[in-house]
């Protein structure tokens, strides 16, 4: 019965954490990766961050998959079902359809070769990208970017097509705040970056003040 209870309170490990097929962790097992982290960490800041490992591990892996992979199955919709209804940008419905697709595809080479490794050679692709995925990442980032140009030169478009040219409201808004939120999410991870690079400096300049004070005591 004890032996029973301690292999299931036992906390998983860092790849069981990060697998995406894995079940979700129990609040046992969260708890007990916490209180390790709490024992193993140096500092504050040291164990900040491995709460924020822990929950990227599990709950935040899990969104962020399912996001990666509804966001490009959604952005296909859209451009297949407006694809000739953006006269005025007859470029953003290709770039959604052609941008989904290629989120798609990566997604899939990306679980298909997760399926196929072992955890050496998991552990050896977080140190390295294969030559596919990397040329992949480069041509959705210049993508990216070329599809910023074409929706954000057209805002606001006509969306009567009464008036002529025109653009679909539902395409173009969709478009329109799929890469704003991009640019917001970007913004975001750098303001917090740059806050925890501070707080860094200032939590060791007061150790360092501490130290000092200590040394002068003694």
């Amino acid at each position: 019965m004890s032996g029973h209870f301690t292999e299931e309170g036992a906390p998983p490990s860092y790849e069981e954490a990060i697998n995406p097929n894995a079940p979700p962790p129990s609040y046992d097992s969260l708890f007990g990766r916490v209180r390790e982290a709490q024992k193993s960490s140096k500092g504050v800041l040291d164990f900040l961050k491995n709460i924020i490992i822990i929950v990227l591990g599990t709950l935040g892996c899990t969104i962020i998959l399912g996001v990666t992979i509804v966001i490009p199955i959604c952005m296909i919709v859209m451009g297949s079902i407006y694809l000739h209804d953006c006269p005025q940008g007859e470029y953003i419905p290709v770039y959604l359809l052609v941008g989904g697709i290629f989120g798609v595809v990566k997604q899939l080479l990306h679980l298909s070769a997760r399926v196929r490794q072992t955890e050496e050679e998991r552990q050896e692709e977080n140190l390295r990208q294969s030559p596919t995925q990397t040329l992949l990442n480069c041509f959705m980032l210049g993508w990216f970017i070329i599809g910023s140009v074409w929706v954000y030169k057209e805002y606001q478009p006509n969306y009567d097509p009464s008036l002529g040219k025109h653009c679909n409201k539902n395409l173009y808004l969709f478009a329109f705040w799929l890469i704003t939120s991009v640019y917001i999410l970007l913004g975001m991870i750098t303001v917090c970056l740059c806050s925890i690079s501070l707080a860094t400096v200032v939590f060791h300049t007061e150790q360092l003040g501490e130290n000092d004070v200590n040394g002068r005591l003694w």
